[in-house]
């Protein structure tokens, strides 16, 4: 498949945390050897396991998926799920997982960032909840939540401040209720989530294709990118939720396949960038 324009020059550069640890190796005169070339999709040998890259799982993602349980715990509670939607120039995805004794947990996915949030609900009716929550204060950008969810709408309108005066603009917010379900069918490159590469997929796309082809595998499961660039594109796309901020372990075997193909030949188009024909 090939993409004649459609995305700025930024993405050229935009490899995120999944790249950022690799190894520089030796040039080669094509951009598989050939063990990859004779084998077949299925059983092409990973260089790169998508899945190993990187630090240790941070704590805070290790929260993250802790408050995923007791969000699922706790379903059958109308204001508990996901709310998405703006957040300035960024989406974010505030999640209410336990509401209890009129307290209530949760936290926040926006920018690459997670931040808890604790804080009191008050049932105003029967479809009406107003909550007044904070980030622990840990961080020079946290700040103080106040929001109405009315279930009737699946609605969350609301409004955000800094903690430290002028730290960040304050915000106003309306999001919606949202559900998350990975699926191989979002994105320009669905394929690189629905079945293995073989090169004929890959050989004959720009650098800034290859990147987004890769990008959208983890774009898929709700990875929420620091870059700036790059978090721009996917936040303006109805289908991207940002549900974590290690995703690494949700990638399937087919995606780490070509995660492995598709970096291969971005690293030696920036290697032989001259030679490549383009």
């Amino acid at each position: 498949m090939k993409i004649r324009t459609f995305a700025p020059a930024f993405l050229i550069a935009a490899l995120f945390f999944s790249c950022t640890s690799k190894e520089k190796t030796g040039s080669t005169a094509t951009p598989v050897d050939s063990s990859t070339s004779a084998a077949t999709p299925e059983m092409r040998a990973v260089k790169i396991d998508a899945r190993k890259i990187g630090p240790e799982k941070s704590e805070e993602q290790i929260q993250i998926e802790n408050a995923i349980e007791k969000l699922e715990a706790n379903k059958n509670n109308p204001v508990v799920g996901y709310w998405v939607g703006a957040f300035g120039k960024n989406k974010i995805n505030i999640a209410i997982a336990e509401i209890q004794d009129n307290k209530a947990l949760g936290y926040t996915v926006c920018a690459g960032n997670f931040r808890p949030i604790t804080g009191s609900v008050k049932n105003n009716s029967d479809s009406v909840y107003t909550f007044t929550m904070d980030e622990p204060g840990t961080d020079q950008y946290d700040g103080h939540f106040e929001f109405t969810i009315r279930t009737s709408s699946n609605q969350m309108k609301g409004t955000w401040s800094p903690f430290k005066k002028g730290a960040a603009s304050a915000k106003t917010f309306v999001l919606h209720k949202t559900d998350f379900v990975y699926s191989t069918d979002h994105g320009i490159f669905e394929i690189a989530s629905q079945r293995v590469l073989e090169e004929s997929d890959v050989y004959d796309l720009a650098l800034e294709e290859l990147a987004l082809m890769r990008n959208e595998i983890y774009a898929r499961h709700g990875y929420s990118f620091k870059d700036k660039e790059m978090r721009a594109y996917f936040d303006t796309t109805a289908w991207y939720v940002p549900m974590g901020i290690d995703i690494r372990d949700n990638l399937t075997d087919v995606e780490v396949q070509n995660i492995d193909l598709i970096y291969v030949y971005e690293k030696y188009q920036e290697e032989h960038y001259d030679d490549y024909g383009r």
